[in-house]
């Protein structure tokens, strides 16, 4: 059985939507942004939802106890500019439709998605709990400017033979220059490009997501 519903509204990005069964925690589900990879993009809405954080889901959805959100950026486009400020208003409105838990916004994304979840973060650093790029890359000057706060958890494979690790080695350095006090990152010294299948398959991580709350006032 397919746990996602898919939507195509007019005026927004297509997107694919997971709701978690039963009743909700005090306070509402939290809520997780997935960006997708370049390979994803279109039209259809679906093909975002079979990569990544999607399959995870199928496979074991009691792991994942939140609405999950998949907008699916443009073909020919990046998750930059308007597709990513178009995923925005699109968490936005689902949050509001869904009274998910302010305090419980999570952030991430692979490959191409990485970069929008580096960027996204950037822009954004009081919106979400925690971000969790993956094998993506940023300006390190801006995540050290803008990210000195936020629960970061970065991965990256050492073989990656698409975005070099380096990018996100450099990355590390520049969280760790800003003072960050919860910021991670865990590169895996035999996996490549779809290290995604392993990060969104590790317990320890999404217990530690999961456990990220913003504080009042943050």
């Amino acid at each position: 059985m397919n746990p996602f519903s898919y939507h195509k509204p007019r005026s927004q990005l297509p997107y694919a939507l997971y709701l978690p069964e039963g009743k909700p925690p005090r306070g509402g589900w939290p809520l997780i942004l997935f960006l997708h990879g370049s390979g994803e993009r279109g039209s259809d809405g679906k093909k975002q939802s079979t990569v990544g954080i999607g399959p995870a889901i199928q496979e074991q959805p009691d792991h994942w106890p939140a609405v999950v959100l998949m907008p699916q950026c443009p073909k020919g486009q990046q998750w930059a500019g308007q597709p990513l400020a178009q995923a925005y208003e699109l968490l936005n409105l689902i949050e509001q439709q869904h009274k998910t838990n302010p305090r419980r916004v999570y952030l991430t994304g692979l490959s191409m998605g990485g970069y929008g979840c580096w960027n996204l973060g950037c822009l954004y650093p009081q919106r979400f709990a925690a971000i969790a790029p993956i094998c993506g890359a940023a300006d390190p000057f801006m995540v050290w400017q803008r990210l000195g706060k936020v629960p970061i958890w970065n991965f990256h494979g050492t073989s990656d033979e698409v975005v070099p690790v380096s990018f996100s080695r450099a990355l590390a350095d520049a969280v760790a220059k800003s003072g960050n006090p919860s910021a991670r990152f865990t590169e895996y010294p035999i996996e490549k490009h779809d290290v995604w299948n392993r990060v969104y398959r590790e317990l320890e991580f999404i217990h530690w997501l999961f456990e990220q709350h913003q504080r009042a006032g943050q």
